[in-house]
Formats: C-alpha cells, sequence, structure tokens
C-alpha cells in the first residue's frame, strides 16, 4: 500500500514539473529600467530597485544595446559600473 501510495506521488510529482513552465517571459520596456537613471547619469550607487529591474530586463539588453536613441547608455562607463555593482554583465551582442 505504501509503495503505491509513493509511486503515486511521483508520478503526480513528475507530472507537474513537466508541466511547469520553463522560462519567464520578460516584455523589454527601456522605461522599466528609470530606476536606475539616477546611478547611470551621475554615478551614484545602484539602489535595490535599480538592480531588481537591472536582472529582470537582462535578457532585453542587447536589443537596447543596437537601438541608436539607447546604445549611449548602454555602453556608458556608468552603466558598465551599475551593471557590475548590481552583479548583471553586460553580454557581448
Amino acid at each position: 500500500m505504501k509503495s503505491s501510495i509513493l509511486f503515486l506521488f511521483l508520478f503526480l510529482t513528475a507530472l507537474l514539473l513537466r508541466r511547469a513552465p520553463t522560462s519567464v517571459s520578460v516584455t523589454c520596456n527601456p522605461s522599466e529600467l528609470s530606476s536606475c537613471a539616477g546611478a547611470i547619469l551621475t554615478s551614484a550607487p545602484p539602489t535595490a530597485a535599480c538592480c531588481a529591474k537591472l536582472k529582470e530586463q537582462r535578457p532585453c539588453l542587447c536589443e537596447y544595446r543596437k537601438n541608436p536613441n539607447l546604445k549611449g547608455y548602454i555602453n556608458s562607463d556608468n552603466s558598465k559600473k551599475v551593471s557590475k555593482s548590481c552583479g548583471v554583465p553586460i553580454p557581448s551582442c
């Protein structure tokens, strides 16, 4: 009896894990990084909110670097300092 319950539990667990989403979709929106503006523009240390948004928007950084209106900010020395401070490497695209 115990072995059949254990088998059922393992089977259901495997089934649920199989159906679990493997990735989270991120909506690329540069305004999500507005909390980082002070740190990028003035060399101030990034806030926790900035780091959280930078981590969330990391999949979008290549897109932002390719945008002529944003690449100056993304490629700036201060932006590199912010990303390093937050532990979010800027990808080479």
